[in-house]
């Protein structure tokens, strides 16, 4: 969410009077707690030229489009609010100890999928966005006049992270992650930037990581590619959200995930004893970190909005979870989904009639292979026709080996 606001006028130019800045980084800290933030900091509005290297090798390597396309403004914050002075680097857990118990307990019967913790609870922009308004709020009564901003909570051209980290609430760890000494990686990030001087809040801190690769060597597709580089192409988190047909290199690797991907945090040894996030808004609801995947099939776009569209995990809607959950039940291996899957076949979505194909050509037996035969001679599209012939391939050799 962004907004912006008109100029703070002869307001800001008063407080830069007394000694440069509208807010100390004392009063800034006060502000933050009191908007509901767990960690907070301040650093200038000028340019980031030191991430142009990195930003144009990322480019050569694909984007995943959820970025803007023009680095100038991803490095520049006058090019997002020209008034810009300060930028605040805002952060908030998510990981309570309710999420966490419930993250380390997938249920081990039924055909369940998984969520990504961030989307346990009520979508984090919402949540961040209110709060960054009641800071702002705060910042008027403190300078006695209008304050000039804009809001960003993962919508600005700006790198959330390096703006967090030139702060000196963090530092980005070697999975490309913002970790804070207090609640590691498990935050949500946001950026405020206001046309008032305030105090800066760094130095940045150093990275913790060491010679430590435990998130490189858990990465289930080798989306981390070396320390802090990562092909976001092939990171799940990406991949479960992405548009269209999922690549079939990243299907098994999927498992039963349906949203979003924890595994490097889970496997960073500065993410235990981490402090747990004592806020409602996050905590788990319902079956969301573990939902029915046949429920899931059966769902209309008007009951998943019912459902979970005050999440984060709601976005690309409902046709996007039946793709993933069609993979996720492929990944069971159990036979009792093949009639949950087979009707799927035959969808006007391709991405879904190929996702079918393969999840019963990984399940195999008498009644996916049959499925399968029928399907391939009705289907007319190439790309759907070639997936079916690879799952009844696929399904030969799964009973060639259980026989």
């Amino acid at each position: 969410m962004t907004r912006a606001r008109g100029s703070a006028g002869s307001v800001s130019r008063e407080a830069e009077g007394r000694e440069g800045h509208a807010v100390s980084r004392e009063v800034l800290a006060r502000m933050g707690r009191a908007a509901g933030f767990a960690a907070i900091g301040a650093t200038t509005a000028d340019p980031f030229p030191e991430l142009v290297p990195r930003l144009r090798a990322y480019e050569n390597r694909g984007r995943t489009g959820f970025e803007h396309a023009e680095i100038e403004r991803r490095i520049d914050p006058k090019r997002w609010y020209p008034e810009a002075v300060s930028l605040i680097a805002v952060a908030t857990p998510y990981l309570t100890e309710e999420g966490f118990h419930t993250a380390r307990r997938h249920p081990r019967q039924g055909l369940h999928g998984a969520v990504t913790v961030y989307a346990y609870g009520a979508d984090y922009h919402t949540v961040m966005a209110e709060r960054a308004r009641a800071l702002v709020q705060l910042l008027e009564a403190h300078v006695g006049g209008r304050v000039g901003y804009r809001i960003a909570v993962d919508t600005a051209p700006l790198v959330d992270r390096r703006v967090a980290e030139r702060a000196g609430i963090g530092w980005v760890g070697k999975n490309c992650m913002l970790f804070t000494p207090e609640h590691g990686s498990f935050v949500f990030l946001g950026t405020i930037a206001v046309d008032i001087a305030i105090e800066p809040t760094g130095p940045e801190q150093p990275s913790r990581c060491g010679t430590c690769t435990r998130c490189l060597d858990a990465c289930p597709t080798g989306a981390l590619l070396a320390p802090g580089v990562i092909d976001a192409t092939r990171c799940l988190s990406y991949v479960t959200q992405m548009k269209g047909v999922i690549p079939r290199e990243f299907r098994a690797a999927m498992g039963r995930r349906v949203w979003g991907c924890d595994t490097c945090q889970w496997a960073c040894p500065e993410n235990r004893d981490v402090s747990f996030a004592k806020d409602a808004a996050f905590l788990p609801e319902g079956e969301l970190a573990y939902p029915e995947l046949v429920e899931i099939l059966q769902w209309s776009n008007r009951g998943f909005t019912a459902r979970y569209g005050h999440t984060a995990a709601a976005w690309r809607g409902v046709r996007t979870w039946q793709r993933n959950a069609l993979i996720a039940l492929g990944n069971t291996r159990k036979a009792e989904a093949v009639p949950h899957i087979a009707p799927f076949l035959r969808h006007d979505r391709v991405e879904l009639r190929i996702s079918a194909a393969w999840a019963l050509g990984r399940i195999g037996g008498l009644a996916a292979s049959r499925h399968l035969t029928e399907a391939l001679q009705e289907e007319e599209d190439p790309a759907c026709r070639e997936e079916l012939e690879l799952a009844l391939r696929e399904a030969a050799r799964s009973d060639a080996t259980r026989s």
